[in-house]
């Protein structure tokens, strides 16, 4: 398997969408649905649906661990991946990683890359951090994927995502440590990979994300600004890690949080 996608999820009428958006591809792809919501049709051989009530960032968490993938990539139920030269968004991925290796350093095969992002009718190439990671003086933090992919090896190295965090975050967290214990480049965005989004309206209608963005935009700002609200690559302390015991599945460990 080369490309595990993993997404949590309790809208299961939107998975045969993002799951057409792939079929192009050639390489071995699978998706990882976690979370409380069954299915609502029979899924195809290469789509798992994981049953959890664990938290949002749990679920990710969960799915990236069980995940077979050589690389993994954070997606979402909402995403429909496209390119403009009508291959696969995953094979173009993994060509432009394959190519961008040899100018990256040696540990360059661990860092983040990120496909492009397209949210309603705007295109966002770094997370919801420009107010955290654009300094007028000092250094600037690398650049945030919302739907990144990286070795599973990496995250396994990192020792997965902070428990700390709820819904979201939890993904900017982490990449901010990759950054910090493995390197970054500013060119590790495909230009032909790319993937839509419509976070408004799932956010508005079905989730607690935006109740519980402003306090893990909090926690994320206590991690790695400064009192004058500057990055710090080296401030970053204290990750507390999920355990991988059979309690996983059954409850939500660090900060506790709801779906809806």
């Amino acid at each position: 398997m080369k490309i595990s996608f993993v997404a949590p999820s309790i809208r299961p009428h939107l998975w045969a969408n993002l799951y057409n958006s792939l079929q192009n591809n050639k390489l071995a792809w699978e998706v990882i649905f976690v979370g409380p919501t069954p299915p609502i049709s029979e899924l195809p051989k290469n789509v798992r649906w994981i049953k959890t009530n664990v938290k949002p960032s749990q679920c990710t968490h969960i799915g990236f661990m069980e995940a077979q993938g050589e690389y993994i990539s954070l997606t979402a139920d909402d995403a429909i991946y496209f390119t403009p030269n009508h291959k696969g968004a995953a094979d173009n991925m993994i060509a432009f990683i394959d190519s961008s290796i040899p100018s990256l350093p040696e540990n360059g095969k661990n860092y983040m890359f990120g496909f492009r992002m397209f949210e309603d009718s705007y295109c966002v190439e770094s997370s919801q951090t420009h107010y955290l990671v654009q300094n007028t003086t000092g250094i600037t933090s690398p650049l945030l994927f919302p739907f990144f992919v990286t070795l599973k090896e990496t995250y396994l190295k990192m020792n997965g995502y902070d428990n700390r965090f709820v819904c979201g975050q939890a993904e900017n967290d982490f990449q901010l440590r990759v950054a910090q214990r493995i390197g970054s480049s500013a060119n590790t965005l495909c230009p032909l990979a790319m993937v839509w989004a419509n976070h408004d309206e799932g956010h508005a209608n079905v989730s607690k994300f935006r109740e519980y963005h402003a306090k893990e935009t909090e926690i994320l700002k206590r991690c790695w600004l400064d009192d004058n609200g500057r990055y710090q690559i080296s401030s970053r302390e204290g990750h507390q890690p999920y355990v991988n015991d059979g309690s996983l599945l059954l409850s939500s460990q660090g900060d506790k949080g709801e779906w809806i």
